[in-house]
């Protein structure tokens, strides 16, 4: 994945990631949302992010703090500035049977998604097919296909957001904010972190799987 215009799209992707993987907490720490905002000054795109956290909990040991991932992702960049990542993909499954799986994901998650989420998830999931039969694309890295995939992400959650009835915003707001009470957050980093809260709750919902190849 790449590093967002708008860095909530980061700080949602890679919080939701690490949360998932700790399995405990709904909430990262000041220190840990730090970490993501050098991250994201750093250049560092999500995916990048992501493997460099799968690679900290497949070494295994207690981990707490987002922090304890640095030595990882930062590794993860390393590698994908030297084309160790490119070379280490084609030791993975196929790309053709990654998006096969992500398409029929998309499938189920439509299939129970109301119907103002329908046609946005519908169009995912068969926008991910359209990509995976294109002249050219057996041929694809994974780098290039995950820059694919993250612009049909893009649209699917833009349009998602935007069928957010003004009710349920509100609330699922509310909710985002009524977690971060108490924390001594900057008025960026709370209006960043409320978004995140905000799509991972409309993700979780939906059930919409990762896009990450």
């Amino acid at each position: 994945m790449k590093t967002p215009a708008d860095a909530a799209d980061f700080v949602a992707t890679v919080a939701e990631h690490f949360i998932e993987r700790r399995g405990r907490g709904a909430m990262l720490s000041p220190a840990d949302l730090s970490c993501l905002t050098a991250w994201e000054d750093e250049g560092i795109g999500a995916a990048t992010a992501v493997r460099g956290i799968d690679e900290t909990f497949r070494r295994g040991g207690e981990i707490r703090s987002l922090r304890q991932c640095r030595w990882a992702v930062e590794e993860e960049r390393r590698k994908a500035q030297t084309g160790a990542a490119a070379r280490a993909a084609d030791e993975e499954p196929p790309l053709e049977g990654k998006l096969a799986a992500l398409a029929a994901a998309l499938d189920e998650a439509a299939r129970g998604a109301a119907a103002a989420y329908r046609p946005a998830v519908e169009d995912a999931a068969a926008t991910v097919r359209k990509l995976a039969a294109e002249p050219g694309r057996e041929g694809a890295g994974a780098a290039e296909m995950q820059t694919a995939l993250d612009a049909v992400e893009d649209d699917l959650l833009v349009r998602i957001e935007a069928a957010v009835l003004p009710a349920e915003r509100a609330a699922l707001e509310a909710a985002a904010r009524e977690k971060l009470r108490g924390r001594a957050l900057s008025a960026e980093v709370a209006r960043r972190t409320v978004r995140a809260i905000t799509l991972r709750e409309l993700r979780r919902r939906l059930r919409l799987p990762s896009f990450a190849v």
